[in-house]
């Protein structure tokens, strides 16, 4: 009896959590997720470019720096906020997916993540083509 009770207790909150995973977000909550993540990437690229800034002006700052290891930090710092504008992006494009039904939500999130992965490579190449030693 026992065993029965728990098993549709376990079937009972599964077909809950099967539920829930699959609604999807009102407009409402999916504009404000999106707005939520629009600053927070804003605010992720703004420290990005601050770092990277400072990362150029070591650089031109300490002597015995070689234009080699000035290129390879600014190489290094355009990397930084490419990937930080990247993620800021798949942000904001996982949000909006959420407003849609649960097979279109998955497709929208995978679309986003293989974005993401596009642009980290387009940034890795950008880099290797703006400093192609490191």
């Amino acid at each position: 009896m026992n065993i029965i009770h728990n098993t549709a207790a376990i079937v009972a909150v599964a077909l809950l959590l099967a539920v829930t995973g699959c609604t999807r977000e009102s407009t409402a909550e999916t504009q404000a997720d999106v707005a939520k993540a629009e600053a927070a990437g804003a605010q992720d690229v703004a420290a990005a470019r601050i770092e990277a800034a400072g990362e150029r002006a070591d650089g031109r700052m300490e002597m015995t720096d070689t234009e080699n290891d000035v290129a390879r930090q600014a190489a290094d710092a355009a990397l930084t906020v490419a990937v930080a504008e990247s993620e800021a992006t798949h942000k904001v494009a996982t949000e909006r997916c959420e407003s849609q039904a649960s097979d279109a939500r998955t497709q929208c999130k995978d679309e986003a993540d293989v974005e993401l992965a596009a642009a980290k490579e387009r940034a890795e190449a950008a880099k290797s083509a703006a400093y192609p030693n490191g």
